[in-house]
């Protein structure tokens, strides 16, 4: 059972022009299927090893 991650509440699971996204009836809000973003991030490589931390930032 999926819970919404502000108030936990049971969420509502709904389909929208072929993506899924889930709605909490008492917060009124959609809510992103955070399943699916975990197993994205976890293919994904940590950001540290996308940008260069050692250049200098520019002001």
């Amino acid at each position: 059972m999926h819970r919404c991650p502000c108030c936990s509440e049971v969420l509502l699971r709904h389909v929208r022009h072929g993506s899924v996204y889930w709605f909490c009836t008492h917060c009124w809000q959609e809510m992103p299927d955070l399943e699916i973003g975990i197993e994205v991030s976890k293919k994904r490589s940590p950001i540290s090893r996308r940008i260069d931390l050692s250049a200098p930032l520019a002001v």
